[in-house]
């Protein structure tokens, strides 16, 4: 977990001037609908201090509350995601979360593991997040976005933003599940001017001073504090003229109050103020550095006590901000006066942060502080790692923007984990230009020999990554070799990827004990580090080795072992999720295999992983194949095309291009299976192993009748793998090659039944399915010889038998009527037959009947069950 703020996520005491505006007070107001409560309206109109009032109501009431004030910095959504969780788990002291929260989570992964545990509760749950407009993150937005929409009725999230949410807010309105307070609602009306004033000054102002002060404020709560705090208590003649004068002297009235304020005080507060306005959080400690003064958390606290533009927050701790736009002026005015100590006090306010380990902030405060060599060591020597642990990419990116080109320059090390960053975030030719200047720079630098070798082979490991994205296999061996010389120069993180790297291209050229080797290590290193998302990446490899080497059933074990042990889906469980549904699919359980797949594209489109994307719609591809959604194959072939542009690279072309040649066959376009075999064959040659490839080559060969060009590929492609221990397209290829022989000679080939013996041994043990049924009725003539031949016989009836039944498949939400889904929604709702039959109108002998259909068709016990299977199906929602 990343450092966090305590009071970021405190409800923030009630400051002794607030004034209690009963005609807000919410409770009475709100509807049982309206679960979002939007709070918007501009600066200093009392956002802030009316959220800050219902919070303790609330949670005086019994109401539990999270409460989460946002920064510019809180826009990288794993540091959303943490605070989120902590916020939550903060409103729920005392309480054992466990299995709820996983270690390290994104937004989209804490809300819905928030929604789902406020769901089991009874308890009145409030999610208070302050000062959204600060957030400008798509991936933020969309994970705020599902928790507006599926909250359960016992929770209400309420948002205070000086600009609308980029959230479905229209629709919210028109189904009636939104209350908003805005500008007009939260200005002061005189009658509470008036109060304030009693409240703050002691005296009650005539009907004309506050009429005045209506128009010149417009209700405004920050210029009313200005003026209030500007006086000095002076009686109501003093007060009427010297606010008649502001109102005439000065077109802008508030820079002008802010100035006359700050004027006006004491010298030492002055001095204060500006030795710390650089700072987001006031604490004594950092304010006695800042000041370089023992009177500082003194002077502090005096100025708390006041309610001189210091809010606090908290209730237990002596730690306070500036209020936003009193912070502003100070920061303009520091930088105009006396640029030189602004920058001072920004290094002054870095090193302070650094040695407590809040590495992000001492960051930001070195960059304002233009402090660039001081950001670099801190990024390399503490920020990188971790943040990479906790995937705050968006974070790093950020300071990359903010570093100029001559600190770079003298930076190798910087260069090479902002080359990684733009890597991670699909950024390849700016990643490649980062490693060229780290090397060139590692040629002119001195460094020591263990330094710089140390960087030599991160970059050496750097190229080999980007060598096999872009298919240049031959490059990437060669630099994974000079990596792997280099090795015992670097640790942690960075032999993982080395091993990583190795397994990859390993993998790429088809290698399967090799690949499992340099995988097997790099999941090792990944687990003595404990890095959650290294170790899921070799997992998933692994998964995916297992498939090339036909171990279905290892790879049924692995993933569903890895996913029965997450608590919480995150978004790189995607990965793991689709090597299983590709052995779902071959073992027919078509229906299985659909709900996991979308299943695992919800996920990857959260956390925005288009590598998990592309895979995961050919996948889809084939299941709508299954169920004859021929249209749907199109399009999900289409969607693989699109994640995949982003990478140009060779071996996704080269996977997309075959499966849809593949499914063109099966649909029976053979001119544009065609067309895709001439393409191919002119493409430039490739050290990828491309079995798959030359598979569906094999089958545009045998489509027109060319058996003996199919049969000399064969012969290559199964020798190959065969070697390479890529059993999968040696199963294949030995069934395309018992067609083609079968073809030629007849079904007494003894070519043509060894080999349909070998892929029967194979396919029985692994239960395989799809091969045979997706070839059609050769196939299909094939298993009569075998049942004829006695050659696994009990094996191949069972796959007749399949074919015999095999219609397209239908899910279940196609058999559903539109009633019994009514049903089925009220059911998992908790309605009663009798419910449901008031609610619908119907009789309570038809509501029985429909719950009786529901359970034949989704082969339910009870309703419990047929619940649970109807959200796996996405029949209903979560």
């Amino acid at each position: 977990m990343p450092f966090l703020l305590r009071t970021k996520i405190q409800i923030p005491p009630i400051p002794s001037q607030h004034v209690y505006r009963e005609r807000l007070e919410l409770d009475a107001r709100l509807k049982t609908d309206q679960q979002l409560v939007l709070v918007s309206a501009p600066a200093g109109f009392g956002k802030s201090s009316f959220l800050i009032e219902w919070a303790h109501h609330l949670r005086q009431s019994g109401t539990r509350v999270a409460w989460y004030a946002l920064d510019e910095r809180d826009n990288d959504p794993a540091r959303f995601g943490a605070y989120i969780q902590s916020a939550f788990q903060l409103a729920h002291e005392g309480h054992s979360f466990g299995e709820h929260f996983p270690e390290q989570t994104g937004p989209q992964e804490a809300i819905s593991a928030i929604v789902n545990y406020v769901a089991d509760e009874a308890t009145p749950f409030v999610f208070i997040i302050d000062d959204y407009h600060l957030i400008t993150e798509p991936q933020i937005h969309e994970a705020v976005g599902l928790l507006a929409d599926y909250m359960p009725p016992n929770m209400r999230l309420a948002i205070g933003t000086r600009a609308d949410p980029p959230l479905q807010l229209a629709r919210l309105r028109a189904q009636g599940k939104i209350a908003e307070l805005r500008m007009a609602d939260l200005r002061f009306n005189p009658e509470e001017i008036s109060n304030w004033f009693q409240h703050a000054l002691g005296w009650l102002p005539t009907k004309d001073l506050l009429i005045q002060l209506d128009d010149l404020t417009e209700g405004w709560a920050a210029v009313l504090a200005l003026i209030m705090m500007s006086q000095d208590h002076p009686n109501q003649d003093q007060f009427a003229n010297q606010l008649a004068h502001y109102s005439l002297a000065q077109r802008h009235i508030f820079d002008y109050l802010m100035q006359e304020i700050f004027e006006n005080l004491p010298e030492t507060v002055r001095n204060f103020q500006l030795d710390t306005c650089v700072l987001n959080r006031l604490h004594p400690l950092v304010c006695r550095v800042l000041t370089d003064s023992d009177s500082a958390p003194r002077l502090l606290n005096q100025l708390a006590t006041q309610s001189l533009f210091v809010i606090p927050l908290s209730d237990t701790e002596p730690i306070y901000r500036y209020h936003h736009l009193f912070e502003q002026f100070l920061r303009q005015y520091l930088q105009m006066h006396d640029p030189e100590h602004f920058l001072k006090q920004q290094r002054l306010a870095a090193k302070w942060h650094a040695e407590q380990g809040h590495i992000v902030e001492a960051v930001d405060h070195a960059l304002s502080a233009q402090d660039y060599d001081y950001v670099a060591s801190l990024i390399e020597e503490e920020a990188w790692q971790a943040l990479t642990n906790r995937g705050e990419i968006v974070t790093i990116m950020h300071w990359l923007s903010h570093i100029p080109d001559e600190t770079l320059d003298h930076h190798p090390r910087l260069c090479l984990y902002f080359s990684r960053a733009c890597y991670l975030t699909g950024d390849i030719k700016i990643s490649d230009e980062y490693i060229t200047r780290a090397m060139k720079q590692l040629d002119h630098t001195e460094l020591s020999l263990s330094e710089e070798q140390s960087l030599r082979a991160i970059a050496y490991n750097y190229s080999a990554t980007l060598a096999a994205y872009r298919g240049e296999i031959g490059a990437g061996l060669e630099w994974i070799r000079q990596a792997n010389n280099l090795i015992n120069h670097v640790e942690g993180l960075d032999r993982v990827r080395i091993a990583n790297t190795e397994g990859y291209l390993r993998y790429l050229i088809g290698d399967v004990p090799q690949a499992r080797r340099a995988y097997q290590t790099a999941l090792q290193l990944a687990q003595e580090i404990d890095h959650q998302y290294l170790t899921l990446d070799a997992q998933y490899y692994l998964a995916q080795i297992d498939l090339l080497a036909g171990d279905l059933q290892g790879v049924q074990d692995r993933c569903q072992s890895i996913l029965a042990k997450a608590s919480v889906k995150i978004g790189p469980l995607s990965i793991i999720m689709l090597p299983l549904v590709f052995v779902y699919y071959q073992r027919n359980q078509i229906i299985e295999a659909e709900a996991l797949v979308r299943d695992a594209i919800t996920l990857a489109r959260r956390a925005n992983i288009p590598d998990a994307l592309w895979w995961a719609y050919l996948l889809l591809a084939d299941v709508m194949w299954a169920r004859g959604e021929y249209d749907e194959v199109k399009i999900c072939l289409e969607q693989a095309v699109t994640y995949s542009q982003g990478f140009a690279s060779p071996v996704m072309a080269l996977r997309i291009g075959a499966a849809e040649a593949r499914l063109a066959l099966q649909m029976n376009d053979i001119d544009a299976a065609i067309e895709w075999a001439q393409k191919f064959q002119a493409s430039e040659p490739s050290r990828y192993y491309r079995d798959q490839e030359n598979l569906v080559l094999v089958r545009v060969y045998l489509a027109q009748g060319n058996t003996h060009s199919a049969l000399a590929i064969l012969e290559e492609v199964i020798t190959q793998a065969q070697e390479a221990g890529r059993l999968s397209s040696v199963m294949t290829g030995e069934l395309l090659r018992a067609l083609a022989q079968q073809q030629i000679s007849g079904p007494d080939d003894p070519t043509s039944l060894s080999s349909l013996e070998h892929v029967l041994q194979i396919a029985q043990a692994q239960g395989v399915v799809r091969l045979f049924l997706d070839l059609g009725q050769p196939a299909q003539r094939l298993l009569h010889t075998a049942v004829m031949r006695d050659i696994y016989p009990d094996h191949a009836q069972r796959l007749l038998d399949i074919a015999a039944d095999a219609q397209a498949v239908q899910h279940p939400a196609d058999v559903l009527t539109d009633r019994e889904i009514e049903v089925l929604a009220l059911i998992a709702e908790g309605a009663s037959n009798q419910v449901i039959a008031n609610e619908l109108v119907i009789s309570l002998g038809t509501v029985k009947s429909h719950i009786h259909h529901i359970m034949n068709k989704l082969d339910a016990q009870n309703r419990t069950e047929a619940v649970n299977k109807a959200r796996s199906l996405h029949i209903l929602a979560d």
